[in-house]
């Protein structure tokens, strides 16, 4: 008996397979070179909006500051270095050592009103762990005796 051999088998040959992975590992490295950035893109954003919130807070310190009526507080001692507007050098936030915030009283418009602006630095990190120069955030607003 002779064998004949079938031509309708399925399957894939040994370089069909090969050029599918070839292809394939392509494509996975060229995604795992911009995961970086990616990571980096979303540590940035994390820093920046960390910084908006620690100005805000300070900024809702100093208003509650302004209408409060316990001694030594209220709208009169809201002025540049009084109590209430201290600032904060880096490792001085509890939990924010990499943060500093700087804190600038000015008069507004009219004898009832001040002008808070609180500026908050943080350092950047490099993809190697170490600190570099620093970002700001700025937040400014105005404030009224009641």
């Amino acid at each position: 008996m002779m064998g004949f051999c079938r031509r309708d088998q399925s399957g894939f040959t040994l370089v069909e397979l090969l050029v599918a992975v070839a292809i394939l590992m392509i494509g996975l490295v060229a995604v795992m070179q911009w995961f970086p950035l990616g990571t980096a893109g979303v540590e940035t954003g994390r820093r920046q909006s960390t910084g908006v919130f620690l100005a805000e807070q300070r900024i809702e310190q100093i208003k509650a500051w302004a209408l409060s009526t316990g001694a030594g507080q209220g709208f009169p001692t809201v002025v540049a270095g009084g109590a209430c507007c201290a600032n904060d050098a880096f490792n001085a936030i509890p939990g924010y050592p990499e943060y500093s915030r700087t804190v600038t009283i000015a008069n507004g418009p009219t004898a009832t009103t001040r002008l808070v602006r609180v500026q908050v630095q943080y350092r950047r990190v490099t993809d190697q762990g170490v600190f570099t120069g620093g970002q700001q955030v700025d937040i400014a607003t105005l404030i009224a005796q009641h």
